[in-house]
């Protein structure tokens, strides 16, 4: 068995190679990002994981939206509608029922940005995607990105990425880290798990 190769000599000066050289014989090139190992998600897996997320977040929302509708509807209860106008013969509708029932519908929608920023940015896996085996990580800490950076980032696909044939959701199909422009924005990317 032969010994290993000697180190290379040092350039001159002695400074370091420069970045991105060839490593020399018998050393592998050393990569700084801990996500290197992973296999990024792909369209099919992520779209998933982003449609299952739709419908069960959703469903929580629709939990607290029926009880709400119920009590806002239920302030009409003895209301008839006339050409433009409702009239009720008793006086006006039940102001109190109303805001209750908004009151109940805005509660579910802050409950599931909440439990869905906080899961995204703690864990990296909503419920859609965990059960697609998707996870959102950072790219240079291989560690989920936080709840800081998951909230930009799921402002800015929802107000940017969305934007103009949802483009910034397509951009991974030809970029070399499967990356959308949300994640270019946080420095995230997507992996399997």
């Amino acid at each position: 068995m032969d010994p290993p190769p000697p180190p290379p000599p040092p350039l001159s000066g002695g400074a370091p190679p420069p970045y991105g050289a060839a490593p020399p014989p018998g050393y592998q090139a050393y990569s700084s990002s801990p996500v290197d190992g992973h296999e990024r998600a792909g369209f099919w897996q992520r779209l998933g994981g982003y449609l299952l997320d739709g419908f069960l977040y959703g469903l929580l929302i629709v939990a607290f939206a029926i009880p709400g509708g119920y009590l806002i509807g239920s302030a009409f209860n003895n209301c008839v509608s006339v050409g433009d106008k409702i009239v009720c013969p008793a006086g006006e509708p039940n102001g109190v029922q109303i805001g209750l029932g908004g009151l109940l519908i805005a509660v579910g929608f802050i409950v599931v940005i909440v439990l869905y920023i906080r899961s995204l940015g703690t864990t990296g896996q909503t419920w859609g995607r965990k059960i697609a085996g998707v996870k959102v990580v950072g790219e240079t800490t291989g560690e989920p990105i936080g709840i800081g950076k998951a909230l930009g980032r799921q402002l800015f696909a929802s107000f940017i990425s969305s934007q103009i044939f949802s483009l910034g959701y397509l951009w991974m199909l030809w970029d070399d880290k499967n990356q959308t422009w949300h994640d270019k924005i946080v420095g995230s990317v997507v992996i399997k798990v």
